[in-house]
């Protein structure tokens, strides 16, 4: 299996951060390619097998440009594009932009879900190697049930896991499309943990005790400590931008 879905992550220094999550949360630089102004026009990290894009909030920026308004966003790599676009439409979703063909080769379009999420589709791979993913995109929303609708409807998501919540809400939920997978939690936020966030990366590693000590030595903002669950070791942190990350040792289900 290769990792088709990706966090897209744009920072207001990216050059600075790279450097930062190469040295904090022990990323590897996979490629960097800059614009004309010397700002990270596109940048893939590599923790294992998984890979992380990034850019900085001032490359690209032009008014037809939906990456242009947000700071995080989610791209997914898929072959047919043309007919997951024209499912999308079909089903209402706000293609906030159109389907295009990029210079470096790649054919995508872009969408907002019904909360606002901005996704990216196309058929640049990241370069991802063949292996168990080990990134996952988590996202929160107000109304999970109608999320996990839209995406299954709009692109064809499937549920491989769900968590009840109160009153017949959904607190956790999580997704695949090929090889990727999603995370979404609903409900009232824990904002001493996810900020301002509506997004995190969940990384899964064998020792988050290491890599906490790691962080924490770096600067990391550790907003939930090493804790213990019935299936996971675990512990969130925000980066040098305020952007939230999970490290844990748990598995999304198949």
């Amino acid at each position: 299996m290769t990792p088709n879905i990706f966090p897209a992550v744009r920072y207001k220094d990216g050059h600075a951060a790279i450097e930062w999550l190469v040295r904090a949360f022990g990323f590897e630089k996979q490629a960097v390619y800059d614009a004309p102004d010397g700002t990270v026009a596109h940048a893939q990290l590599r923790f294992g097998p998984g890979v992380f894009g990034l850019s900085s909030t001032e490359a690209g920026r032009t008014p037809d440009n939906p990456w242009s308004t947000v700071r995080q966003g989610i791209y997914v790599s898929v072959n047919e594009v043309d007919a997951l676009h024209d499912r999308a439409k079909a089903a209402g979703a706000d293609i906030a932009m159109p389907l295009t063909d990029q210079e470096y080769g790649s054919r995508d379009f872009s969408v907002r879900d019904p909360e606002g999420h901005l996704w990216g589709f196309g058929t640049y791979d990241m370069a991802a190697p063949e292996a168990e993913p080990n990134i996952f995109v988590g996202l929160h929303y107000r109304d999970s049930t109608t999320a996990l609708a839209f995406l299954e409807r709009a692109f064809g998501f499937r549920k491989t896991f769900e968590v009840p919540g109160a009153d017949g809400t959904i607190a956790h939920a999580e997704m695949r499309f090929g090889a990727g997978v999603l995370m979404l939690d609903s409900g009232p936020r824990d904002e001493r943990i996810w900020n301002e966030n509506t997004q995190i990366v969940h990384v899964y590693l064998a020792d988050p005790d290491a890599h906490h000590a790691r962080a924490q030595a770096a600067g990391a903002r550790i907003v939930q400590p090493l804790y213990d669950t019935p299936w996971a070791r675990a512990y969130y942190a925000l980066d040098l931008e305020g952007f939230l990350w999970g490290f844990s040792t748990y598995k999304p289900a198949s």
